[in-house]
């Protein structure tokens, strides 16, 4: 028997930009938005919307459990 596959599911740019948006800002306010840099927030946070499948999208705040998982090299 044929597994039924899901259909794809498609994510606007808008709906996309702020999700990325929204992940970036909790990466800046982990570290209480000291030191760091914007754009590598988003480019970071943009990476890893593109990883995730957007079916399962889950909310921008992964990208903190993520942070935890790969701690920031400080030196």
């Amino acid at each position: 028997m044929p597994i039924a596959q899901q259909p794809a599911v498609t994510v606007s740019i808008d709906q996309r930009n702020a999700w990325i948006a929204e992940a970036a800002y909790y990466l800046a306010k982990r570290r209480e938005f000291q030191g760091g840099c914007p754009l590598e927030d988003w480019l970071w946070a943009e990476r890893l919307f593109d990883q995730q499948d957007a079916q399962s999208l889950p909310s921008p705040r992964i990208a903190l459990v993520f942070l935890d998982r790969h701690p920031a090299n400080d030196g």
